[in-house]
């Protein structure tokens, strides 16, 4: 029961610290989709901050390598 807990607390924490880490993106002007549609920072959380989660983040960069877009995408087998 306090592994689950644990768990619990540490998938909040996940949460949250990447909630602000894209909202200061977006701020920046960095711009944020999943599955190929523009979204805010919430729904990225809410998708791809999951245990197990399906999703993997691609960068985009401009040619001076600065951080344009985040894309993630859901993985799936083949």
């Amino acid at each position: 029961m306090y592994e689950e807990k644990s768990k619990i607390k540490n998938m909040e924490g996940t949460k949250k610290d990447m909630l602000l880490q894209l909202e200061q993106m977006r701020r920046s002007g960095v711009e944020l989709f999943v599955d190929g549609r523009a979204v805010l920072p919430i729904e990225v959380v809410a998708k791809a901050v999951r245990e197990n989660s399906p999703y993997m983040a691609d960068y985009v960069l401009d040619p001076s390598g600065t951080i344009r877009q985040v894309r993630f995408d859901k993985v799936t087998r083949c």
